[in-house]
């Protein structure tokens, strides 16, 4: 059954426009989840949820308060929104680029030259804004969307796999992981970001939005954030204070009950390091229960067999594409 989603659009019957916070919001979380909502995972799930709390609330203090991105363009037909895409700046500083996210398009209007309008009008405002670059991820079972993006001149930079392991499924039994691990420190930072120069191209870290800031495991403003979020966080690298080769993280959210796993792998590591890394998160994680366990691995074969035999299952493939502008 179509779903007929429904916004006041004043004089404008149809084509592009940028939202309006104030009278869109609504309209873009129904379509967003219309278009997302069976390929979530379960953090996924979660942040739609948020979405849906902040559309519930009056627009303006949702848009005041961060609850959601609200920046980027919609597609009108005859009153109505029916398509929508995001637009940012990324998080690292060194790209200064854009990032484009959620573009979804009503089933009962693709294929009219909708999706390709909204990506052109992101493009254009990048430009204007003298963004360097502009980038996305697409799932590589897409064909359209690869399709659409391809002809637009954008450009894939790299993979990821994103694998979950099913909730309720038993841990197995393990030994406490032996080698160099240690706990990692704020200090740190710089051997996470050296790691992910081996395993990650520039432009692909660019749309992963790798960045110093997301490694500061430990430090007292980031243990008292995810304390206040109900989560909980540990970090461990696998080497010496000068390199590591290995590198594992572990957040547990109390609250919405799943695990994610961050696991960076030395693309020179063999099978061994790749099961040592499992083996790490999973001593990490056994203290709680089984919920979900996600994770975005690089598109290595060790590191994803590791996986594989650990009980994860394939989610889908990632790429990452990008357009220099």
């Amino acid at each position: 059954m179509a779903v007929t989603i429904q916004v006041r659009t004043g004089a404008q019957a149809r084509g592009v426009r940028p939202v309006d916070p104030m009278r869109d919001l609504p309209a873009i979380v129904e379509l967003v989840a219309l278009g997302f909502e069976e390929e979530l995972d379960p953090q996924g799930q979660k942040m739609l949820a948020e979405m849906r709390k902040a559309a519930q609330r009056r627009p303006w203090s949702a848009v005041m308060e961060g609850d959601v991105d609200t920046a980027g363009f919609v597609w009108v037909e005859e009153g109505r929104i029916v398509g929508n895409l995001s637009l940012r700046y990324a998080l690292s500083a060194k790209s200064h680029g854009h990032l484009i996210g959620n573009v979804v398009v009503h089933p009962d209007y693709r294929g009219r030259g909708i999706g390709h309008a909204l990506v052109e009008a992101a493009i254009d405002a990048a430009r204007r804004q003298n963004s360097p670059w502009i980038g996305l991820e697409v799932r590589e079972d897409n064909p359209a969307a690869c399709t659409l993006y391809a002809h637009m001149g954008f450009e894939t930079v790299g993979k990821q796999q994103h694998l979950l392991r099913p909730a309720n499924m038993p841990w197995p039994a393990g030994e406490v992981p032996r080698g160099p691990w240690r706990t990692s420190k704020p200090r740190d930072s710089h051997l996470w970001i050296k790691l992910a120069d081996a395993i990650y191209m520039p432009r692909q870290q660019w749309v992963l939005e790798v960045r110093p800031s997301q490694y500061t495991f430990g430090s007292f403003e980031r243990r008292l954030n995810r304390w206040m979020d109900g989560e909980w966080e540990g970090a461990w690298l696998y080497g010496n204070q000068k390199e590591a080769r290995l590198a594992v993280s572990v957040r547990t959210d109390k609250r919405s009950h799943f695990h994610l796993w961050d696991i960076l792998a030395h693309p020179a590591e063999d099978a061994a390091g790749a099961h040592t890394c499992v083996a790490q998160a999973l001593w990490a994680t056994r203290r709680f229960p089984p919920w979900p366990v996600i994770t975005f691995a690089a598109d290595q074969s060790p590191l994803v067999q590791a996986l594989f035999d650990m009980g994860f299952k394939h989610h889908r493939t990632l790429m990452q594409m990008v357009l220099e502008l």
